[in-house]
């Protein structure tokens, strides 16, 4: 079996570069010392995935976050949900602006590893975003490219990759309660609606939506139960027909 060679545009490095300077620059340059006193967290949950492309899919996701700095903070993720997809993501997020209140403006680096054993094959997105923390709203923009290939080499050579140069990405939240509030004033529990054509695990193209409630409860400080239902397109390698699948996740969090 031959790997996979991808050749990355130059959207891919100007992100990949912009994220370690905003690494480097942005702990020591910002203005406001709102770091978290648990600079880690940790969120688990079990997932469940249906319509009549793929059947019914089960499986599990783990993710970590840290606050590297008062404006800037890195996520690792790993879903596995069997032989249909197996994925992994890294995330950085660095903080352009912000106010007394708590809202700001950030800049989003994203990248996303799925691998369809099924289906022989595998594909990469990575990502750039602006996102506004409102309070009681969240609004993401950003562009990404894509490439898919076959893991299994053909018979005539080659190795079926595709490069999906643009595509638009976007999501938009609006809480009951604001979700970033910490300490005395956060909210036992709160409830959100999201519209948007991505995920932690999955970018879709921009005409392939997702809606979904949200919601959490937190328990104490430390720990917290997640929760998430909604529709989603139906297919597999972000092909989809007509008619909508339901997702569902339960888990929880903790702040190490």
């Amino acid at each position: 079996m031959n790997s996979t060679s991808f050749s990355f545009s130059r959207p891919f490095w100007a992100g990949l570069l912009l994220s370690a300077l905003l690494l480097t620059v942005c702990p020591v340059s910002g203005q406001e010392s709102d770091s978290l006193p648990h600079p880690l967290s940790l969120s688990g949950y079990g997932l469940y995935d249906f319509h009549y492309a793929t059947g019914s899919i089960g499986g599990a996701a783990l993710m970590l976050d840290w606050q590297v700095g008062p404006t800037y903070a890195l996520g690792v993720g790993v879903e596995y949900a069997g032989h249909n997809r197996i994925s992994a993501n890294v995330v950085g997020m660095a903080r352009l602006a912000g106010t007394p209140q708590g809202k700001r403006l950030c800049l989003e680096n994203r990248y996303l590893w799925r691998h369809f054993p099924a289906l022989g094959k595998q594909e990469f997105t990575g990502a750039l975003l602006l996102g506004g923390y409102l309070g009681h709203a969240r609004l993401h923009l950003g562009l990404c490219n894509r490439y898919m290939a076959e893991l299994v080499q053909r018979s005539n050579g080659g190795m079926g990759t595709v490069f999906e140069p643009m595509n638009v990405m976007f999501a938009a939240e609006a809480w009951l309660h604001n979700p970033d509030c910490v300490g005395p004033q956060a909210r036992q529990w709160n409830v959100g609606v999201c519209w948007s054509n991505y995920n932690d695990f999955v970018i879709e193209r921009v005409a392939n939506w997702f809606f979904s409630l949200k919601g959490l409860y937190r328990i104490d400080s430390d720990w917290g139960v997640i929760a998430e239902v909604g529709i989603h397109p139906v297919g597999s390698l972000n092909l989809t027909a007509s008619y909508d699948g339901w997702f569902c996740h339960i888990g929880a969090k903790y702040r190490l």
